[in-house]
């Protein structure tokens, strides 16, 4: 490869790099690094597929699952519908895109694979609310930013099956771990942990928000919520595994933090308190013409006013500052 392709993967990578999210273990060291004072391990994985989109003149592809539908819980949500949350993250991936596109001429673009159809009955989003939350999602990003995104999910891997939940088993015949493998492998692995007391604390404020767990103890929802948190991620996994069959040379991008040396990049979509918050687990709260993702139920709506949007709950705005500008259409 010639030294200047070789000098432009390392600078894609940075920018890359310069948003990684990492798990709370990791974040004593610098949040941004040169590559050169990064480990090897934590380039290899990576370094190889830029230097072959470079050397080929492609497009960056980012591979991000993500977008599975809007939380059922209005503890920490607005609606079933995509909200400013959502559009600030796809706003901010853009830049991500525009700025690789500063230093590289073929640019770049993000693959959203979305797994919301992958364990949206296990997460109690209706397949229909799915439906209408990918369809508006979409819309704004072909609007506001053509070119720059692509949209992969289960039914363009199985368009042969017309039954979703025939889609889901099919996915689990083909790419499937046993849960009891797997089970075992969140009590040994770090990784597999992570995962797996992230997901449950999601499960457990998602599901302690809604009416067919209002009976239950706090003890009782987290009990389900750690069954069926190991259910999300076999299949999260095996939507892993179908993808990276099918994007074999994408870069592969990852909604949650992740370890320094990993074969994911965790990548920070919105400013949040919490690392593992996600725009369709929260609501948007404009301060200071600054956004940032929080829980609706930790919103003070004495000192916030929700804007609406073409009728649609869209955001908080705090009272005291000006209403600033972003683009929410």
């Amino acid at each position: 490869m010639k030294p200047i392709d070789e000098d432009i993967a390392v600078k894609i990578l940075e920018i890359i790099f310069k948003r990684r999210k990492l798990v709370e273990a990791e974040l004593s060291s610098p949040k941004s690094l040169k590559l050169s004072a990064l480990s090897p391990a934590e380039v290899e994985q990576h370094l190889d597929k830029v230097r072959l989109m470079v050397a080929q003149q492609q497009a960056i592809t980012m591979v991000l699952p993500a977008y599975p539908g809007k939380s059922p819980n209005r503890d920490k949500t607005l609606s079933k519908l995509p909200d400013l949350a959502e559009k600030h993250s796809i706003d901010n991936l853009y830049r991500l895109c525009r700025e690789i596109e500063q230093v590289y001429q073929g640019g770049a673009k993000i693959l959203i694979c979305s797994d919301g159809y992958v364990f949206s009955d296990l997460v109690r989003i209706p397949d229909p609310d799915v439906e209408l939350y990918t369809r508006e999602l979409i819309h704004y990003y072909q609007r506001h930013y053509p070119g720059y995104f692509e949209f992969f999910d289960i039914k363009d891997a199985f368009p042969q099956l017309t039954c979703l939940d025939s889609m889901r088993e099919e996915l689990m015949v083909c790419y499937g771990e046993s849960l009891i493998k797997l089970s075992a492998r969140c009590k040994s692995e770090k990784e597999s942990l992570s995962m797996y007391q992230g997901i449950t604390r999601f499960l457990s404020e998602d599901f302690a928000g809604l009416a067919e767990f209002s009976r239950h103890s706090k003890t009782q929802i987290q009990k389900q919520a750690k069954s069926i948190s190991v259910r999300v991620i076999q299949r999260s996994n095996a939507w892993g595994e179908l993808l990276a069959e099918s994007f074999p040379n994408a870069l592969r991008l990852s909604i949650h933090p992740q370890y320094r040396v990993s074969a994911k990049i965790g990548i920070s979509m919105a400013d949040a308190d919490d690392g593992w918050r996600t725009p369709w687990h929260s609501v948007a709260v404009m301060k200071n013409r600054q956004i940032q993702l929080q829980k609706r139920s930790q919103i003070d709506e004495n000192r916030h006013r929700l804007i609406f949007n073409g009728g649609k709950p869209c955001h908080y705005q705090e009272l005291t500052q000006g209403m600033g500008e972003v683009r929410h259409g």
